[in-house]
């Protein structure tokens, strides 16, 4: 929790709190993507009960937004009473892509495969190559790249987000391409169930082509490690890319399950519902706001 929220001197949750009586009415948290006056931030850990302010929810927000100042502010992983809400308010209602690639194996005890698709693709000579540290990434990728995506990020939030996670390990890599050059880095993470284990794509910073390029490494690594598959979720990467290199989409009524939630354990294809941010550029993965958190 406190890693988390906790913003130097400040803690980023709001309370909705009776002030006769002190009984908290609602919760809303931030995660906060750098240090700026005005910075970009997911919202999460959105909850009220019922009081005597029905909008409650929405004075939240507000707060939220007038006491970080906030640029922007997109999350996804919506409850559905949260999508009824923004529906309710006029929001268009979208959800992030989900793609994977299955391993060539005999048996699937994480995923259940009904029709084993793995769509052939050429070798593009790209590699992977751990980074180690911060610094290592700043080579690749530089404060000022960072600074204008959208979510705009600084390394202070990459830090602690991947290098210093006080309970999940992240696997950084830079892509590199066939001429040796380094111009993006992948961020991933091991899911175990019992004996098996499959790879996660948290982010990506970079180009986004090189995903469509990394499939033979992806390959390699699922072989090396037994992953029974490699899948990401992501919010403007044209899906293009993902097809093009190999990966297959998968919805909520696909016949092959990609399971995500792992804690508890729940074989079904979770689709992660957010608010359409209208806005060009904007570009998600899984590590933004709280969907890939320990429970």
């Amino acid at each position: 929790f406190e890693w988390q929220f906790l913003d130097g001197d400040k803690l980023n949750i709001f309370l909705g709190r009776d002030e006769d009586n002190g009984k908290i009415y609602g919760i809303m948290g931030a995660v906060v993507y750098n240090s700026t006056p005005n910075p970009d931030v997911s919202g999460c850990t959105w909850q009220v009960v019922k009081s005597s302010n029905p909008m409650l929810g929405l004075d939240l927000s507000e707060y939220m937004y007038n006491q970080l100042h906030v640029r922007y502010c997109c999350a996804a992983g919506l409850s559905q009473k949260a999508v009824q809400i923004n529906a309710l308010l006029g929001a268009v209602i979208t959800e992030m892509d989900h793609y994977y690639r299955l391993a060539d194996r005999s048996d699937y005890r994480i995923a259940r495969v009904v029709n084993k698709i793995i769509p052939e693709i050429e070798d593009t000579g790209y590699s992977l190559e751990t980074v180690n540290t911060v610094e290592e990434m700043q080579e690749i990728i530089s404060e000022e790249s960072l600074a204008a995506l959208i979510p705009g990020k600084d390394y202070g939030y990459i830090a602690k987000r991947y290098f210093g996670h006080p309970i999940y390990h992240y696997d950084i890599w830079k892509i590199v391409d066939d001429k040796g050059v380094s111009r993006s880095v992948l961020i991933t993470r091991d899911e175990l169930m019992q004996d098996s284990r499959v790879c996660e794509i948290i982010d990506h910073y970079g180009r986004p082509e090189d995903l469509g390029k990394i499939t033979s490494a992806l390959d390699r690594l699922m072989e090396e490690r037994e992953y029974e598959f490699v899948d990401v979720y992501s919010f403007g990467i044209p899906v293009e890319i993902y097809e093009q290199g190999g990966f297959v989409r998968c919805g909520a009524d696909s016949e092959n399950i990609i399971p995500n939630y792992f804690h508890p354990f729940v074989q079904e294809n979770i689709t992660l519902k957010m608010v359409d941010p209208m806005l060009a550029g904007l570009r998600m993965f899984r590590g933004d706001g709280d969907q890939d958190r320990p429970c």
